[in-house]
């Protein structure tokens, strides 16, 4: 049950990361602008079989993309000279446009800048690396995303989900669990 909880927290990770990436990758904030208002569309809980086992092995290939990148990432960062901790920190000053954001240190904010150009480097290839696991699994990126919704937000989805996890983490040899 341990590994399964294990496996099932490394899913999400990559799940909640991919969704994100591909969120941000595809729209531009504007600061100053309002936001605008958008219905939240009913939640597509009617995949097939097929469909649900091929989000599962792409998922997988996201989560060890996903674990590369997150690597990389944390070296740019600390080449820089800056903790991880305190990157993330100065980034969530920033999206939250928080006015202790305009206090930091102007050498510290260097370093973060140049850091986070970097890393916004990456993310280019990292959108292509995961897009081309969803579709070599033979899903479009459209469902992989409508799928890691209904899991997130339909109980439905996510013990059907579930229960292919735990089928699938049991039929792997002790050996290769470790």
């Amino acid at each position: 049950m341990k590994t399964f909880n294990r496996i099932r927290r490394r899913y999400n990770t990559a799940l909640g990361a991919f969704a994100l990436l591909l969120i941000v990758l595809s729209s531009s904030v504007v600061y100053g602008q309002a936001p605008v208002q958008t219905q939240t569309p009913q939640v597509k809980e009617d995949f097939n079989e097929q469909e649900l086992d091929r989000f599962l092995n792409a998922n997988q290939k996201i989560t060890a993309i996903q674990t590369e990148a997150q690597g990389e990432m944390v070296k740019i960062i600390e080449k820089e000279g800056m903790s991880v901790d305190k990157f993330n920190a100065m980034a969530e000053a920033q999206q939250k446009q928080d006015s202790t954001a305009a206090k930091q240190d102007p050498k510290d904010l260097a370093v973060f800048q140049k850091a986070a150009e970097q890393i916004n480097g990456m993310q280019q290839g990292l959108e292509g690396k995961m897009t081309k696991a969803v579709e070599e699994e033979g899903l479009k990126v459209e469902t992989y995303l409508q799928i890691a919704q209904a899991y997130q937000q339909s109980e439905k989805v996510r013990g059907i989900l579930d229960k292919k996890m735990k089928e699938k983490q049991n039929s792997v040899p002790r050996a290769e669990q470790k």
